[in-house]
């Protein structure tokens, strides 16, 4: 049986099958960097919208195509938020799996067929969907998995100084010494440190478990 691609209201669960399949889709996705010349850094990448053509008709059974349509088109409008924070549902468009996730940013609706009493039958439908991410979907954009980061050991170094920087935190420096093995942090750096990598650990990492005190 051909299945039939869908949307999905995240927030409600609700399921809004196309009638027809489209004939193509196009995922594209943009690097966005930064500088010039040899000195270009990776910013994130950004999902490009999605832009889907669907098809309905109803005009064997002689009703209002907009039964159909009209579930999309509620789509704009705004369903969550509190206070003068108005936000559009978030959905998935699915088609053998998740294809896209994010909320209908434009639709354009065409009804090209009549019947006699005015009543529409025939739609095409095009829909823009804008990306939407989790906060972990948000990270891996800005590549937080994909890169280390390195240190290199200076005279006047300290662990706490390093962790500040990096991390955002020096309480963060007992990370730095158990990932690079120092085991006398008080005497950091040695003569034998200076000029020496450090890695510093991605506490964005799905891998990471942070320390539990006791």
């Amino acid at each position: 049986m051909l299945e039939k691609a869908k949307i999905i209201v995240q927030q409600t669960g609700e399921i809004i099958p196309v009638m027809y399949n489209p004939t193509e889709l196009s995922l594209n996705k943009s690097v966005v960097l930064q500088g010039e010349g040899s000195n270009i850094q990776f910013q994130r990448v950004n999902n490009d919208d999605l832009v889907v053509s669907l098809f309905f008709d109803s005009f064997e059974t002689k009703t209002d195509v907009r039964r159909f349509t009209d579930r999309i088109a509620a789509l704009t409008k705004p369903t969550v938020g509190t206070g003068v924070r108005k936000e559009p549902p978030t959905v998935v468009f699915a088609w053998s799996g998740a294809l896209f996730s994010g909320v209908v940013l434009h639709l354009e609706q065409k009804f090209t067929l009549f019947l006699s009493s005015g009543i529409p039958v025939r739609a095409e439908l095009t829909v823009t969907f804008k990306s939407v991410l989790t906060e972990q979907e948000d990270l891996e954009s800005r590549g937080y998995f994909n890169c280390r980061r390195l240190w290199t050991v200076a005279e006047n170094d300290r662990l706490y100084l390093i962790a500040a920087q990096t991390l955002g935190d020096p309480a963060l420096w007992r990370l730095i010494a158990d990932a690079n093995q120092i085991y006398n942090p008080l005497d950091f750096p040695t003569a034998t440190d200076i000029g020496k990598t450090l890695v510093i650990i991605d506490i964005h990492s799905e891998s990471y478990n942070p320390p539990v005190e006791v």
